[in-house]
């Protein structure tokens, strides 16, 4: 008897309903907890500072209610030019990344060679990496190239980081699609590239918005790899921004969440778009073998 048939016997007759309230009533609770320190942590951005320093538990700030923390971090300079600096890296390394994992996943996919599964083997022992390992090597590639503290540095950086998910998580979307389509395509003309944007990936959307979404969230969010090939403030990225308001003996909480809460609302936006095709394409690509 399995654990779910258990779990309906010791309900009783009304299983649906019981089953129902308690289901709901787990997943509430588990949200609540998940949920609740994020918005505490977003609605103490518009609370005042002494408010926040006095560490009392206000949840909704309605006497003390301020907008001086956001309009102190999006005045900051600074900070305006770490948020677009990591709006390029990420979209840069997203369209990178995305690109050469689909045109690499498609050739281990849909094609024969020799070394075609050490390749894939490969792909996914990098995975397994710690990337402190690579830190120094790449750095001295880096530095060898003369691409430290620029943005294409950071960008080859990210991409060395997230291409293989991004062919690993491709190559099995697109195992399951049927190479009869392929064959159908090459019958009326096509050839492999006008098969592969015609036909392969208008099917493999779901997939490729997976993708795209893990990349961007890996760029956006990398610190390692840019405290390394960074030396200036015109090519930091917004993981730093947080360093801008707090001093050696003193910590602008309401500043320092504000700055937090802005660097998550994209991610966010991002997620709420795209939703939809992650539901889809976490469920199915990534579970196919090789």
């Amino acid at each position: 008897m399995t654990l779910v048939n258990k779990f309906d016997r010791w309900l009783g007759d009304e299983v649906g309903p019981k089953r129902g309230v308690i289901i709901y009533a787990a997943l509430a609770l588990y949200y609540s907890i998940l949920l609740l320190p994020i918005l505490y942590f977003v609605l103490s951005t518009f609370k005042g500072s002494e408010v926040i320093r006095s560490q009392q538990l206000i949840l909704i700030p309605i006497e003390s209610f301020t907008l001086e923390h956001w309009i102190q971090v999006i005045t900051r300079g600074e900070f305006r030019t770490y948020f677009l600096n990591s709006t390029i890296v990420a979209t840069g390394t997203t369209i990178l990344s995305v690109g050469a994992g689909t045109f690499a996943s498609y050739s281990i996919s849909r094609m024969d060679y020799p070394g075609r599964r050490s390749l894939i083997l490969g792909y996914l022992g990098t995975e397994m990496l710690p990337r402190v390992l690579i830190l120094i090597p790449f750095f001295v590639i880096m530095y060898n190239l003369d691409i430290i503290d620029t943005y294409v540095g950071i960008i080859i950086a990210h991409t060395v980081i997230a291409l293989p998910f991004v062919t690993w998580l491709l190559k099995g979307y697109f195992d399951d699609i049927p190479t009869a389509l392929d064959d159908a395509a090459k019958m009326d003309g096509c050839s492999d590239i006008q098969t592969l944007f015609h036909i392969i990936l208008p099917l493999a959307l779901p997939g490729i918005a997976v993708s795209a979404f893990y990349t961007f969230i890996v760029s956006w969010n990398d610190y390692l790899f840019v405290s390394i090939i960074s030396r200036s403030q015109g090519t930091r990225t917004l993981p730093f921004a947080l360093q801008l308001f707090q001093s050696q003996n003193t910590v602008d909480w309401g500043a320092v969440l504000t700055a937090a809460t802005i660097t998550m609302l994209p991610v966010v936006i991002l997620f709420a778009i795209i939703q939809s095709y992650l539901v889809e394409g976490l469920t199915s690509g990534g579970m196919k073998g090789y």
